[in-house]
């Protein structure tokens, strides 16, 4: 049985797809991470705030240390700790020191209580909606009167926040108004406000309706809502330069016949071999997330099985086609003042603050640019009696999800490209056709992101 070397693959995979689709290669401390599983993301929906929902799901990420990319942590969430890490010096006056360190106590523990009273209310107003009053409001405005104990809770966040910040200003005078600014931007009356539209948020609205062939999912490949629970709020502000027109133009190619190819990526066996530091990764770097690059799962399985082919031979080649591919800038809103204040501070912290950067940190690095395609056809080639085996057990009537790279056939959880009956079978040329799948929905490939504090 031939063996696959499963991480050679990933690696011919993500120099293939970064060279077609970031021609100009890497900036300085960028890093390229691929998707081992391909994210149907609604880009394209009707509705903007529902294209915001996503844009969001995209951008305030930290991405995880690996050139598989995931979601390492949220982008809002820890800068905001960030600043409140700052350190601006010692505090002479041990009066004000022990005044500054209750103030700091009492707007920790008030925005604890913010915390989990907003999960509350939030949950109470997506069940509201869905088991009694389907045309609620949106929660900006169901929440005052729906549950009151948001805005007492929102409230006693800003005044320890006054409280502090009038501290902060008798220690450390004007010098302090800068970093007031940027904490009040990303606060619960600035970029975090769910009580109303501001500079810092957008409107938003979670759930989707999956086209034909599709299942949207966000990132960490939970699905969102039906149509009947949709939800409206506010979220911190982000943006994607230049996406809207290209995808009209994709949406033109895709009902031409044959459909239009925009763009192919392709590996064999006698594909160059590729170093993760092309991608701005160590040669050391986490590469564990990336799973079989063949694999199947039966039905009732929470396992997937390894697919064996012999990629060494010169029969082999996976090919695969879209109607349309590009890169796109995704940036943070105004809040974010173009990361100034982690370039001024990211060296002066205050002792005991959490690994902010370097590999693994919370605010390790942010996204930049995504890459996006749509409607991929994958073509698999190989030596005949792998093409044998692998057609017996694909086809198997247990078999219900099919994985070929980032590309997943089925319905098994995460993103689903197509089903089963997707499939062509070319005994002649030993070659398995998927697809093209007709699909609203652009699918995520990866993700540019910088470093930061470097």
């Amino acid at each position: 049985m031939a063996t696959v070397d499963t991480l050679d693959l990933w690696k011919k995979w993500l120099g293939a797809l970064q060279n077609t689709a970031l021609p100009a290669g890497l900036g300085d401390n960028q890093r390229f991470s691929a998707g081992s599983t391909t994210l149907n993301i609604d880009l394209g929906n009707a509705d903007p705030n529902i294209v915001n929902y996503y844009i969001h799901g995209l951008g305030d990420v930290v991405p995880a240390n690996s050139p598989s990319y995931s979601a390492g942590g949220g982008l809002l969430a820890s800068y905001a700790v960030f600043l409140d890490c700052i350190n601006l010096g010692p505090v002479n006056n041990p009066n004000l020191a022990t005044a500054l360190n209750n103030a700091a106590t009492a707007l920790n523990t008030a925005q604890d209580a913010f915390n989990n009273v907003q999960t509350k209310a939030f949950a109470a107003y997506t069940n509201y909606k869905n088991m009694i009053n389907p045309s609620a409001p949106a929660f900006q405005t169901w929440v005052t009167q729906g549950y009151p104990g948001y805005i007492t809770a929102n409230n006693n966040v800003l005044g320890a926040a006054n409280q502090y910040d009038t501290l902060m200003v008798q220690i450390y005078g004007a010098g302090y108004s800068v970093l007031q600014q940027a904490r009040t931007k990303v606060g619960v009356n600035g970029a975090q406000s769910l009580l109303g539209p501001n500079a810092f948020n957008m409107a938003v609205t979670s759930g989707s309706v999956a086209a034909p062939g599709s299942q949207p999912v966000v990132i960490g490949g939970d699905t969102p809502p039906t149509a009947s629970s949709l939800v409206s709020s506010l979220a911190p502000a982000y943006s994607l330069q230049a996406f809207s027109a290209k995808y009209a133009e994709w949406q033109a190619s895709s009902v031409t016949i044959p459909a239009t190819v925009g763009a192919s990526i392709s590996i064999t066996s006698g594909t160059a071999s590729y170093n993760l530091d092309e991608s701005g990764w160590s040669a050391s770097a986490d590469a564990s997330l990336f799973g079989d690059f063949f694999n199947f799962t039966a039905s009732g399985s929470a396992s997937g099985q390894k697919t064996s082919i012999d990629t060494s031979s010169s029969d082999f080649s996976l090919t695969v086609d879209f109607t349309g591919l590009g890169s796109f800038p995704i940036s943070p809103g105004q809040w974010w003042d173009s990361g100034s204040l982690v370039a001024t501070y990211h060296d002066k912290l205050k002792p005991n603050s959490p690994n902010f950067f370097g590999d693994g940190g919370s605010l390790s690095g942010f996204a930049t640019q995504v890459v996006v395609g749509f409607e991929p056809t994958v073509k698999l080639q190989m030596k005949s009696s792998d093409y044998s085996n692998v057609k017996s057990s694909w086809q198997a009537q247990a078999t219900a999800s099919i994985g070929i790279g980032p590309f997943r056939i089925g319905s098994v959880s995460g993103a689903a490209n197509g089903t089963k009956q997707n499939i062509q079978w070319d005994d002649a040329s030993a070659t398995v056709t998927i697809g093209p799948v007709p699909s609203t929905l652009p699918v995520l490939l990866g993700v540019v992101s910088q470093r930061l504090g470097v």
